[in-house]
């Protein structure tokens, strides 16, 4: 009878231990997938890592980490991991504040007393922790009103930045308000020295980079430069080539100039996780010690972001360089890390102004269907192009009408087929969704075209007769009037000769309707979003920053299976990709899972 019970027991462990070894098979190719499908579009170069309990679950590289050399990445190869150096700069923070050496509650002002006087006995280390600061200094980032430098390629001493901010003032009070501050992670850089006597460099190394094991982990240079991952640009694109744009690392001192592995980043989470750097109370900090960002619900702790992904919670760093982007976060209910570098971006990010897509897809695209795949959902793969075989050569041309003012020319020439828009004013494909006339014949769509007729011919006479008794202080003013005078003046110098509008789209239950309006310039469009109240007047206007702009009339069109094609949008000046189905009833454009039906015109 104990032999019969230890069968079937054995038996039964080796179902079980087949099972998981076939479930973890499943997720590790669900995972491949994803990333497979954006290296097959040159969107995603570099190394990921994932682990689900402590296990690795998923490790692969991908695209070159020299391509004028035709360097391929490896898992040993060493990123800049631009931003996500923040995490790391905490906890050399917290290590100090374990030590009893510095408080998070100590004003900037013991170490920095001449830099903005007025202000920087308010200003804590926890305020630079959690961009709670309010300070205008920064660097890398330049708000609307021109606070802020770029860096440069040439060093920098702390002194010449402190004389370039010296007439710097505070957006907010400290502790009460949001905005991303990489200078701030530079004067936590520089308390570091100031506290433990080392220069930044030394003291990251003894503290956080030799107790957590990360052995190919430095400030500034590469421990084993045969390893280096250099920054390309054109990720995404046709052209693809290294990156000699360099910045000094001076300009970014604790806030972007550690470079490191997936593994190494691994053995550091999974430090901080055991308690091997930090107190549990000081761990604790990090992610409790927290700023409201303002969207969303997320929030930014000490070094990290604490955001939400489908109702789970998700512990982040992202980073973002010329050439470089990165992101480590983990999911704490599944106890999952994930770590993901790339030396690609699509641009430098510094000289080119017009390109209207992301630099990159790590943080954003990737990312979301990655973690999608972890949590059991289907992700939205890139489609794989395809060659059909025995397919009729013929050439063609087929036009489809969208409405009566858009229509589409479909043709095929010898194994290429293109997409091509016509109709009385020019449009692109990736604009349709803009460019299409959707007012209604009712009050909500007559108060929008009324004010959209104001701001086109400068005739504001009338306007405020449209407005609830808020805006009626606002449109029925000079003030008010000059404001909006002075946009319209704005947006014709940046844009161009004007040319029309329409309403795009009309959202919202009776009583309260969005109405979007698209001003049509020569240059690049302009968008407003117009609040209307039950009794069709106006009680809210804001910019419309969905607006994208696009000159492309002729886009080539990839084959993903019989009848239906990919539009690459971002070779096509960084806009969304599109799909097109094909049948003999019609063509069907979608745009952001919304579908667009087109006719086949008759030909006469």
């Amino acid at each position: 009878m104990k032999t019969t019970i230890a069968i079937i027991m054995g038996l039964f462990l080796g179902f079980n231990s087949f099972s998981q070894t076939s479930s973890n098979m499943k997720l590790e190719e669900s995972i491949n997938e994803v990333f497979e499908s954006y290296a097959h579009y040159n969107r995603f170069i570099g190394n990921v890592l994932i682990s689900q309990n402590d296990k690795i679950i998923y490790k692969n590289s991908f695209g070159d980490a020299d391509a004028e050399n035709f360097k391929k990445n490896t898992e040993n190869s060493i990123f800049s991991i631009a931003s996500v150096t923040k995490p790391l700069t905490a906890v050399g923070i917290m290590k100090l504040v374990d030590q009893g050496k510095l408080s998070l509650e100590t004003p900037i002002s013991t170490y920095f007393p001449n830099f903005i006087p007025d202000f920087s006995k308010k200003i804590t280390i926890r305020h630079l922790l959690n961009h709670s600061s309010g300070m205008q200094a920064n660097v890398g980032r330049i708000d609307d009103q021109g606070n802020g430098l770029m860096p440069g390629e040439n060093p920098i001493t702390l002194n010449e930045l402190f004389e370039k901010f010296k007439d710097s003032k505070l957006k907010y009070e400290p502790g009460t308000g949001y905005e991303y501050n990489n200078f701030g992670y530079s004067l936590l850089a520089y308390i570091i020295e100031n506290v433990s006597g080392l220069n930044y460099a030394d003291y990251m190394e003894q503290a956080v980079f030799i107790p957590a094991n990360m052995k190919n982990t430095s400030v500034n240079i590469y421990k084993v430069s045969t390893q280096r991952a250099f920054p390309h640009i054109g990720l995404g694109m046709n052209e693809f080539k290294k990156l000699n744009f360099p910045i000094h690392s001076s300009w970014i001192i604790g806030a972007g100039n550690i470079n490191s592995t997936t593994g190494d980043l691994y053995n550091f989470m999974k430090a901080l996780e055991e308690g091997t750097l930090l107190k549990p109370v000081s761990v604790d900090k990090l992610y409790s010690l927290t700023q409201s960002i303002g969207i969303n619900n997320s929030e930014y702790g000490l070094g990290w972001r604490i955001e939400n992904k489908e109702g789970e919670k998700w512990v982040n760093h992202t980073g973002l360089l010329p050439g470089v982007t990165s992101i480590i976060g983990s999911l704490p209910q599944k106890n999952m890390k994930i770590i993901i570098l790339s030396n690609a971006t699509s641009t430098d990010l510094i000289t080119e102004s017009t390109f209207q897509g992301k630099g990159q897809f790590v943080d954003g695209e990737i990312i979301d269907n990655v973690i999608a795949v972890l949590q059991g959902k289907n992700p939205e793969l890139l489609p794989i192009a395809i060659k059909m075989i025995n397919q009729n050569t013929a050439d063609f041309s087929k036009t489809y009408m969208l409405d009566s003012d858009h229509s589409l020319l479909l043709r095929k020439q010898g194994d290429g087929y293109s997409l091509e828009t016509l109709g009385k004013e020019s449009w692109s494909v990736f604009t349709y969704k803009f460019s299409r006339d959707a007012k209604e014949d009712n009050k909500t769509s007559e108060t929008a075209l009324f004010f959209a007729n104001a701001m086109s011919s400068q005739n504001f006479e009338g306007l405020a007769d449209y407005a609830n008794d808020d805006m009626k202080g606002f449109l029925g003013s000079e003030e008010g009037i000059n404001q909006l005078k002075g946009m319209w003046a704005y947006f014709i110098k940046q844009a161009g000769e004007f040319k029309s509008y329409n309403i795009y789209k009309t959202e919202g239950e009776e009583g309260s309707k969005t109405v979007n309006i698209r001003f049509h310039f020569e240059k690049e469009d302009v968008g407003f979003v117009i609040g209307i109240n039950s009794k069709n007047q106006i009680q809210g206007m804001f910019n419309d920053d969905n607006i994208r702009t696009s000159s492309n009339q002729k886009v080539k069109l990839t084959q993903v299976s019989e009848n239906e094609f990919f539009i690459n949008g971002h070779q096509n000046g960084g806009m969304q990709d599109l799909k097109i189905k094909v049948s003999e009833k019609g063509l069907i454009l979608i745009d952001d899972n919304i579908n667009y039906k087109a006719a086949i015109k008759p030909s006469f």
